[in-house]
C-alpha cells in the first residue's frame, strides 16, 4: 500500500508544472520565442517606451491591484510573459517604484492554472488590521483583491511588504463568475468600514465589509462596464467643496453623492481622456481615508503590428483634480510633478509668428516635454505636427484633434494652452489644465522634424513655447 501511494504521489507531481522553469511557449502566431527574448531583452528597443513602464518582455494589460505602502507604489498588470495576448500563461505581472518613474520588475504574482485566469482587481493596506491577519509582525498587511473567472472575488495578502503572496483560506470571498468582475476596495470614512465596487452585468455593485472578508450586497447603479473606480476629491476653485468621481473602464466619470450605499449620479457620463489607446483606468490607494493626490494610471492598448518582443506599456501616471469651468465642475488630468526630474535640457521662445509651417529644428528629436501657449490671430486652423502626430485646434468649431481623434474643448479666454508628452512610440496630450487628455500610439520612427508649429488660413501667434529634453526611465539599465 504504502509504494503504491509512492508511486501515485510521485506521478501526480510529475503531472504539475514546476513554477521554477521557463514555460515552453505555445505555439501561435503570437508566441514570444526564447530567440526574440534573447536578441531583445533590454530597455533601448528604437520602439520601446522610454517614459512608459513596460515589462522587459511579454504583453502587459489593464492596470491593477494599485497601493503604496513603505515608501513604495506598487503596480500590478494584467500580463502574458511569453505571448502578445493574455493566453497561456496569464498572471499579474508586478514592479514597484518609489517616485512613480523609475520602476523595479518583480516577479508576477497569481496563476492561470490555481487562481483560473486571474482577471482584474485592487490592493489595499489593511491599516487598521481589519481582517486580522497581521499577526504582531512588524508590518501591515497588504491585500489585493482580483478575479477568479470560475469562483468570483477572491484575496491574496503579504506581510512582507508585497514580496511573497498567500491566498485567503475562504476564497471566493465574493462567489459568482458569471459576467462578474474587477472588484475596487477603499474605506468610506463617514461610515468608518470597508466598501467594494465591482462590474456586474452591465452595471457596478456595491459591497460592505468590516473585516475585508465578510461581505455584503447593499446597492447596483447600471449602465457601466468594467474596472471601475471611485474617488472623492476636493474641488479646488470652490473651497470646502468636494464630489465622489465614478469612473467607468474607459474612463469616463460622473460626479455625484455617495452615502455608503448608494450612489447617485450628479452629471452624465463625462471624458477626460479621448484617446482610443487608452483603457482600465485605476488610481493608487495611497492613505486609508483617500485623501489626495489621487494619482491614475491605465492600460495603453498597442495594434497587432509590428512584432515586438513585449506589447503594451503602461499610461504616464497622471494627478486628478477637479476644477470649475465655464459649463460645470470637471475632471483635470495632469502629469504628476515629479516627470520634472526628467530634465536634462530646457530651450524657451516667446512671441514667435507663424503662418503656414513653421518648423523648430533647434528642438532635437527624442523624450520631450512640450508646453506651449497658442493664441489664433486669425487663423482657421492652429496647431502642431509632434514626433509624427498631428496635433490641431479650431476655434469656430471648439474641437481638439490628435490624429483621427476628435474631443470638444472650449478654451478659457483666446489662449489655447497644450502639454504634450513625447515618448519613442506614443504622445500624451493635455489640453487647458487637463480638461481634454489625449493619447496616442504611433510604432513607427518618425520622420521630419519633430516639432512643426501649424497655422492654416491666417496668422498664429504663439506667446511661448517651451521645450525640456528628458532622460531615460531606464537610464543606468543594462
Amino acid at each position: 500500500m504504502r509504494t503504491a501511494a509512492l508511486i501515485a504521489i510521485g506521478l501526480l507531481c510529475a503531472a504539475l508544472p514546476s513554477f521554477g522553469q521557463t514555460p515552453k511557449p505555445p505555439d501561435s502566431q503570437f508566441d514570444i520565442t526564447l530567440d526574440e527574448v534573447a536578441r531583445e531583452r533590454h530597455y533601448n528597443h528604437p520602439l520601446r517606451p522610454q517614459l512608459h513602464y513596460t515589462p522587459l518582455q511579454g504583453h502587459i494589460g489593464d492596470a491593477t491591484g494599485l497601493f503604496y505602502y513603505a515608501g513604495e507604489y506598487h503596480l500590478f498588470y494584467m500580463y502574458d510573459q511569453w505571448s502578445r495576448r493574455r493566453l497561456a500563461h496569464k498572471q499579474w505581472g508586478h514592479a514597484v517604484s518609489r517616485d512613480l518613474i523609475h520602476w523595479e520588475e518583480l516577479a508576477p504574482v497569481l496563476d492561470k492554472l490555481i487562481d483560473n485566469s486571474p482577471g482584474s482587481g485592487s490592493g489595499i493596506v489593511d491599516w487598521n488590521d481589519s481582517a486580522g491577519l497581521r499577526h504582531g509582525g512588524p508590518e501591515k498587511t497588504v491585500m489585493i483583491f482580483y478575479t477568479d473567472y470560475k469562483r468570483g472575488t477572491c484575496i491574496a495578502y503579504s506581510r512582507d511588504r508585497g514580496r511573497t503572496w498567500t491566498r485567503h483560506y475562504k476564497n471566493p470571498v465574493i462567489a459568482g463568475a458569471d459576467d462578474a468582475r474587477d472588484p475596487t476596495v477603499f474605506w468610506h470614512p463617514p461610515t468608518g468600514d470597508w466598501r467594494m465596487v465591482r462590474y456586474e452585468k452591465k452595471g457596478f455593485a456595491f459591497f460592505k465589509s468590516t473585516n475585508l472578508v465578510d461581505w455584503t450586497w447593499v446597492n447596483r447603479i447600471d449602465g457601466y462596464y468594467e474596472c471601475p473606480d471611485i474617488v472623492r476629491l476636493p474641488v479646488l476653485s470652490s473651497p470646502g467643496e468636494r464630489r465622489w468621481v465614478l469612473i467607468d473602464g474607459n474612463g469616463a466619470y460622473v460626479l455625484g453623492d455617495f452615502d455608503g450605499a448608494k450612489f447617485v449620479p450628479a452629471t452624465p457620463k463625462m471624458k477626460a481622456e479621448y484617446g482610443k489607446a487608452l483603457y482600465a483606468t485605476q488610481t493608487w490607494k495611497r492613505t486609508l481615508e483617500g485623501d489626495p493626490p489621487i494619482i491614475q494610471v491605465a492600460w495603453t492598448r498597442y495594434p497587432d503590428t509590428p512584432r515586438l518582443s513585449w506589447r503594451g506599456q503602461t499610461s504616464f501616471p497622471v494627478e486628478l483634480t477637479l476644477w470649475n469651468f465655464a459649463d460645470g465642475v470637471r475632471l483635470c488630468r495632469k502629469p504628476i510633478d515629479e516627470l520634472d526630474n526628467l530634465r536634462v535640457g530646457e530651450q524657451r521662445w516667446r512671441d514667435l509668428i507663424v503662418e503656414g509651417e513653421k518648423p523648430m529644428p533647434e528642438i532635437a528629436a527624442g523624450l520631450l516635454d512640450l508646453q506651449v501657449e497658442m493664441e489664433p490671430a486669425g487663423a482657421s486652423t492652429v496647431g502642431l505636427n509632434v514626433a509624427g502626430h498631428q496635433i490641431r485646434y479650431s476655434p469656430a468649431e471648439q474641437k481638439l484633434r490628435v490624429g483621427d481623434v476628435t474631443a470638444p474643448l472650449a478654451i478659457e479666454g483666446k489662449r489655447l494652452k497644450l502639454r504634450i508628452l513625447v515618448d519613442r512610440s506614443s504622445i500624451d496630450v493635455f489640453a487647458d489644465r487637463g480638461q481634454v487628455t489625449v493619447s496616442a500610439v504611433k510604432l513607427e520612427e518618425p520622420s521630419g522634424p519633430p516639432v512643426t508649429l501649424v497655422s492654416e488660413g491666417g496668422t498664429l501667434r504663439v506667446p511661448a513655447l517651451q521645450a525640456n529634453r528628458l532622460e531615460s526611465i531606464w537610464n543606468g539599465r543594462p
